[in-house]
């Protein structure tokens, strides 16, 4: 059980709780902006987009073994893109957990447990899902999107390898162009602001 003590004195803003004071650190995630996540009870209400946009900006892909760096941020806005227009927006923010948890790989997963990760990381998913209003579990299309996505990746930012990828759809046609961080990012919140119509 998560034990708290009582709040700062010296940190009066709800989102930024002196670690040391409440709740307990191991519990706890600090964003770049200074909120904290409660990872036994998340709660996001008072969170941006861009809590969630810049940390999916920052982190690359296959724990950064690709010739280039790609962020999570532009997996996301490829899948976006490779969805029909109806799930545009589930497929942009399909990966939002990660900004709280980190890109798990493929084999990870399969190494852990799916199922196991899967139950770990539902409060945060759903929590997401409630403040940004996408749809969870996500919908078949969705994870197609992910997948060819995910083809895509293999095709353009990988070394060649034998791992036998078969059970995946066919890629893009079109090959993948890198952004950095800062661009990933801006790129994110564009189409975060189109697909809610904030354009």
């Amino acid at each position: 059980m998560t034990r708290r003590r009582s709040a700062s004195r010296t940190v009066s803003d709800p989102d930024q709780y002196d670690l040391l004071d409440v709740p307990e650190p191991t519990a706890v995630l600090i964003t770049y902006s200074g909120r904290v996540v409660d990872l036994e009870k998340p709660d996001f209400s008072r969170f941006e987009i861009e809590d969630v946009a810049r940390p999916l900006a920052f982190q690359c892909r296959f724990v950064g073994n690709t010739i280039r760096f790609f962020s999570v941020a532009q997996h996301c806005l490829l899948a976006s893109h490779l969805c029909p227009p109806e799930y545009a927006y589930d497929a942009l923010m399909h990966d939002s957990e990660e900004a709280f948890t980190g890109d798990w790989p493929t084999p990870w997963k399969a190494r852990i447990g799916r199922e196991a990760i899967r139950q770990a990381i539902a409060p945060i998913k759903v929590g997401l899902a409630q403040r940004f209003g996408f749809r969870y579990p996500e919908p078949k299309p969705v994870k197609v999107a992910d997948q060819r996505a995910l083809a895509t990746e293999l095709r353009d930012l990988c070394a060649p390898h034998r791992v036998n990828w078969k059970d995946l759809p066919p890629p893009a046609p079109d090959p993948i162009v890198p952004l950095g961080p800062e661009e990933a990012m801006a790129a994110f919140l564009a189409r975060y602001r189109e697909l809610r119509g904030e354009a």
